[in-house]
């Protein structure tokens, strides 16, 4: 497959250990004409998100929590929200296709918009008229967009993209029609119709995880010699070296009578005059899990996480963890789900008939103790409200206004 210049405006590298270095992410393509928009060239981020143990952990965690959601249909009825029992979307959203339950489907469309910064879900219908039966999240790593040359004229998203198109890995190219995909995006400022991965403004914490990980890695095993005994013993033309029958015997000796373990000596003691060369590097001096630690948090706020939901030295707090996880849903992905659901209902044509579909983190414990403590305020207002009443100085109305009862 050709490319075109814009399509590579950075330079990826790999080292000769692939696990311990890592490739600085390509910038995605200016929005150019015509020309077509690739999620993924290379599918590093993949790549990234499998090897490095800090990536994982975050994007999996917020995707697994971003799951927890249940689905639910809502219509208007006398000007209030009643939700739709039995309905049948619910049911197709609770097991969209073969292969997936509801968890598995949303914690895969999170990972794609959290890795490749975009994701494109994919509906099958019987008819074009009729709600799809069968919804998959197509692969955003190998799909491509086709624009139609015009932006910010139209009405219509037809009318701006042409079509989308997924690479097989046999080399065959499948075509998808806008209207039967709902694309989500991560906003780019220099691109209206591709989403920008994350990853690009985490590509000096990665490569330092990675840094660290590998060169502790080395040390631990493929360290080679430790160190070095050599004769300290001198005449007048300086050092002496051992001969060839002296350093066999003091080597043996070492290997056979000296170590850490078990039944051997922790001290050598020999009639040689011997010195120590230590070819070790102290770990603690290169701060390599201080440095670690700092990237991990930086991954962390990108992604809109609490870093008291990840195991820590010193662990969190029950009340801490419970106040992340709630802060958690409440800033990240509740905001993400509304908006998710928000393309979905419109996909669904539920918008033009005054329906929509929610997901719904209420059951969460962490959102049922937010929702204990705002019942514990209303009635302490009620009470207060209730008390101030009797005197006859307090207009009620204005009472209840004050203490936002009304």
């Amino acid at each position: 497959m050709n490319f075109t210049p814009l399509q590579f405006l950075g330079n990826l590298f790999r080292g000769k250990d692939a696990y311990t270095q890592t490739r600085i992410m390509h910038a995605n393509q200016i929005f150019n004409g015509k020309s077509p928009q690739y999620v993924s060239i290379t599918n590093d981020e993949a790549h990234l998100y499998n090897t490095t143990a800090e990536l994982y952990a975050v994007i999996s965690r917020k995707a697994q929590m971003y799951s927890n959601g249940v689905f639910k249909h809502y219509k208007l009825q006398g000007g209030k929200p009643i939700e739709v029992e039995n309905s049948p979307i619910v049911k197709l959203l609770e097991n969209p296709n073969p292969l997936q339950s509801r968890n598995e489907w949303l914690m895969e469309e999170l990972i794609h918009t959290s890795l490749f910064g975009n994701s494109f879900t994919y509906g099958i219908r019987p008819f074009s008229t009729s709600e799809p039966k069968i919804m998959y999240n197509l692969p955003a790593d190998r799909m491509e967009i086709i624009p139609t040359g015009k932006i910010y004229n139209q009405y219509k998203i037809e009318e701006i993209i042409k079509e989308y198109i997924l690479r097989n890995y046999d080399g065959t190219r499948q075509s998808y029609e806008v209207k039967d995909v709902i694309h989500s995006r991560i906003a780019d400022p220099k691109n209206p119709i591709l989403g920008q991965s994350p990853l690009h403004s985490l590509q000096m914490a990665i490569s330092n995880i990675r840094g660290a990980y590998g060169y502790r890695n080395v040390l631990i095993n493929e360290r080679g010699a430790i160190g070095m005994l050599s004769n300290q013993a001198k005449d007048g033309d300086g050092g002496i070296p051992l001969n060839d029958k002296e350093r066999k015997r003091i080597e043996e000796q070492y290997l056979k009578d000296y170590g850490t373990s078990s039944g051997k000596s922790k001290v050598m003691l020999t009639s040689s005059s011997l010195t120590w060369t230590p070819f070790t590097y102290p770990t603690k001096d290169l701060m390599l899990f201080e440095e670690i630690n700092a990237d991990f948090q930086k991954i962390i706020d990108v992604y809109g996480m609490k870093k008291e939901l990840f195991s820590e030295d010193k662990g969190a707090t029950f009340s801490n963890l419970l106040e992340a996880k709630r802060m958690t849903y409440q800033d990240t992905i509740i905001p993400y789900a509304e908006d998710y659901t928000y393309k979905l209902t419109q996909y669904l044509g539920l918008d033009l008939k005054g329906e929509w579909i929610s997901l719904d983190y209420s059951h969460i414990e962490a959102m049922q103790d937010n929702e204990k403590l705002k019942a514990e305020i209303l009635k302490m207002k009620a009470d207060a409200y209730s008390t101030l009443s009797q005197d006859p100085s307090f207009d009620k109305n204005k009472l209840k206004e004050l203490l936002g009862l009304i």
